[in-house]
C-alpha cells in the first residue's frame, strides 16, 4: 500500500480549476443540477439539471451544444449514465424509472428491470466499457447488471451494514479491468468488488477523520486508477488509491473558483480532468491535475 501511495503522489500534487459553467444557452442558469457523466465517444459532458427538468450536453470548456426536456418523460432527472454507443440512461426523481434517450434526446423507452420483484428505489446507474448497465436498487440493497440487449446478467449484494452489503447506494463506477466501485451514504462508504460481484475491500466510515465521509455523493475512476469521491456535506473531493489510502483532497465550502457547495456528483474525462457538479452553487467546475 505504501508503494502504491507514493507512486500516486508522484502523479498528482494538486488540482486547479480550468473551467466553470453554470448556465444553459437556451434555459438560462442551472437549477439544482444533480448528476454528471462524460461521453467518451463524443468527448462531451452531460449534466442532469433537476430543477429545470432537462439534460444538457457541453463541450469540455463549458460551451453548451444543446439541451432537451420532455413534459411526458423527463421531469426531475437525478442520475445519468452514458452508454458506449452514446445512448443516455436517466433516473427519474421518483427513483422507480430509468428513461432511455438517444444521442439527440429522443425518448427510446424505459429500461425493463427484470429480476427486481418489488417497486425499485434506484440509487445509481452506470455503464461499463462493454455497454453493460449497472443498476443499484436501494430497496433490496442489490446491484443488478444487464447485458446491452437488456437481459439480466447477474446480481449481488444485500441490505445491511456488513461488508458487501448496502443501505443507500448513491454512485457506481467500473474500472477498465471490470472492478466495481460503489459509494454508499449509510453503509461502508466505498466498497470494491471484482467483476463477479465478490467483495474485495472497503473503506470510509461516516465519522470524523480525513479519510472518512459525512455524505458520499459521487464516485469515478481515472486512468491512474485513482478513486475519486465527492463528499456533499464536507464540500470536498477526495482521491484514494485502489487500496483505500487517501492521496489528496480539495474543495471547501464557498462559491469561489476551487471552492464547492454541496457537490452532488463527479466524473472524469480521458485527460483525467475532474468534473464536479455542485447543487449549492448550481454549476459545474472542471479541475485539472497539477504535476
Amino acid at each position: 500500500m505504501l508503494n502504491e501511495l507514493l507512486l500516486a503522489l508522484l502523479f498528482v500534487l494538486d488540482y486547479r480549476t480550468t473551467a466553470i459553467f453554470n448556465q444553459h444557452l437556451y434555459l438560462g442558469t442551472f437549477s439544482r443540477p444533480r448528476a454528471i457523466a462524460y461521453d467518451r465517444k463524443h468527448a462531451e459532458v452531460w449534466v442532469a439539471d433537476t430543477g429545470n427538468g432537462a439534460v444538457s450536453v457541453f463541450k469540455a470548456d463549458g460551451g453548451e451544444l444543446y439541451s432537451f426536456s420532455s413534459r411526458q418523460y423527463l421531469h426531475d432527472p437525478v442520475r445519468i449514465a452514458i452508454a458506449p454507443n452514446g445512448g443516455i440512461a436517466v433516473v427519474e426523481g421518483d427513483r422507480t424509472h430509468i428513461r432511455l434517450f438517444n444521442y439527440r434526446g429522443i425518448y427510446k423507452g424505459d429500461v425493463v428491470l427484470s429480476g427486481i420483484d418489488e417497486k425499485p428505489m434506484i440509487g445509481a446507474v452506470t455503464y461499463d466499457a462493454d455497454g453493460k448497465l449497472y443498476v443499484a436498487d436501494n430497496r433490496s440493497g442489490e446491484i443488478y447488471i444487464y447485458d446491452p440487449d437488456g437481459r439480466k446478467r447477474q446480481q449481488f449484494g444485500s441490505h445491511g451494514t456488513d461488508e458487501g452489503q448496502f443501505q443507500s447506494i448513491c454512485a457506481i463506477a467500473v474500472g477498465g479491468d471490470g472492478t466495481i466501485y460503489v459509494a454508499d451514504q449509510q453503509a461502508l462508504a466505498v466498497q470494491v468488488f471484482d467483476s463477479q460481484g465478490n467483495f474485495i475491500r472497503g473503506w470510509g466510515r461516516h465519522e470524523m477523520g480525513a479519510a472518512n465521509f459525512s455524505l458520499p455523493s459521487g464516485i469515478a475512476i481515472d486512468s491512474q486508477n485513482r478513486v475519486i469521491v465527492t463528499d456533499e456535506l464536507r464540500h470536498q473531493v477526495k482521491l484514494f488509491t485502489t487500496a483505500g489510502a487517501l492521496i489528496h483532497q480539495f474543495g471547501g465550502l464557498g462559491e469561489g473558483a476551487g471552492q464547492l457547495s454541496f457537490p452532488s456528483d463527479v466524473t472524469v474525462d480521458d485527460k483525467d480532468r475532474i468534473y464536479v457538479v455542485e447543487r449549492g452553487n448550481a454549476r459545474v467546475q472542471v479541475f485539472e491535475p497539477v504535476p
